[in-house]
């Protein structure tokens, strides 16, 4: 980014060079006045070139206020391929596209820290309670052992002749031979007995 010194330089010092000319005119015209009193004709004579004084003046003062500028600008001026130090950001210029991919960039970043606080503020959280509840490293050593060596046996074939063992009990309990109320009551074998239907007596 090019610096031209104009806007910091033409401005006020072309005032300052313009006050300072108007200023001696008008101290000159004044002494004028007191020292010859002059009557009015004159006063306004006076007042007249006092204004064409000022005006040719400042006309010619422009040109120098020019050459000024063009001498501080050759030496103190940062030419244009150099950048300024609060510039170099813009040393490298980026298309529509690749801004918002920076944009989105920014916002995954942002979204990372943000994170990367709430978890830096539970895990401090955690030493906190871990301080009021010791857990000495032997025995967090000692439980993951016991963890690690935990073995369960293979009971598949236990369940397998469970199941066989209750199937025989179940029938040898149960037999399949239907028991009537004549087996029932008559345990003496060839006990000849009739059979009433309880209900129609």
């Amino acid at each position: 980014m090019k610096c031209s010194c104009l806007a910091f330089i033409q401005e006020p010092l072309k005032s300052i060079v313009s006050e300072r000319i108007l200023s001696t005119i008008e101290k000159m015209c004044q002494t004028i006045e007191k020292t010859y009193k002059l009557n009015s004709e004159n006063l306004t004579v006076l007042k007249t070139n006092q204004k064409n004084l000022e005006t040719t003046y400042l006309k010619e003062a422009m040109p120098h206020l020019k050459n000024i500028e063009n001498i501080v600008n050759k030496y103190v001026a940062v030419p244009s391929n150099v950048l300024l130090e609060e510039d170099k950001y813009q040393r490298i210029q980026y298309n529509d596209t690749e801004f918002e991919n920076i944009n989105q960039r920014l916002e995954d970043l942002q979204q990372r820290a943000k994170n990367a606080t709430i978890l830096n503020t539970v895990l401090k959280e955690e030493l906190q309670t871990l301080d009021q509840f010791p857990i000495s490293e032997e025995s967090v050593n000692k439980m993951c052992n016991v963890v690690e060596n935990l073995t369960c046996s293979d009971i598949n074939e236990n369940i397998y002749q469970l199941l066989e063992d209750y199937k025989q009990f179940s029938t040898s309990l149960f037999d399949t031979t239907q028991i009537t109320t004549k087996i029932k009551y008559n345990t003496v074998d060839n006990l000849k007995c009739k059979e009433f239907d309880l209900s129609t007596l």
